[in-house]
């Protein structure tokens, strides 16, 4: 008998932005609304541990979860279908496309309130949204495709 279920990603739990939003909120947490629950408790304290604490390794998640990171990332791969360093930057995908359209906060900025070092914001965005910052903001806020040095 196999039993079927619905993977709790991300977009499930992730719920934007907060109403008030300061350009000196110096974490994450004061820039984003609690977590939507899950349903599953595990998966609610991952997602909480990653509004709070932004970018860090997945081990150091199991270890703020007192799991052993391999248990811990079979445990996350079971319940969602992806492994818990993909998860994370699901997540963290979301959080930074609500704050490149959102705010006007530099890129540097998003980056140290997200938990990256000053150059590896760009290269995340680029990875996982497959275009620069810069660009997804201009498409977001004025609606249009503007090139990096053209008005």
């Amino acid at each position: 008998m196999s039993l079927k279920y619905t993977p709790i990603l991300p977009q499930m739990v992730y719920a934007g932005l907060a109403e008030d939003l300061s350009a000196k909120a110096p974490v994450l947490a004061e820039m984003l609304r609690e977590n939507h629950p899950s349903g599953n408790s595990y998966m609610d304290l991952f997602a909480e541990l990653i509004r709070k604490h932004g970018k860090k390794p997945a081990k150091g998640y199991a270890r703020l979860l007192g799991a052993d990171p391999r248990q811990f990332d079979g445990a996350i791969r079971c319940m969602s279908g992806i492994s818990s360093h993909e998860w994370m930057n699901e997540y963290l995908r979301l959080v930074a496309c609500d704050l490149l359209e959102h705010t006007q906060l530099p890129f540097k900025a998003i980056g140290k309130v997200m938990g990256f070092s000053s150059s590896s914001f760009t290269q995340f965005f680029q990875a996982y949204q497959h275009m620069q910052p810069y660009r997804f903001r201009s498409l977001k806020q004025q609606n249009r495709n503007r090139g990096y040095h053209f008005p």
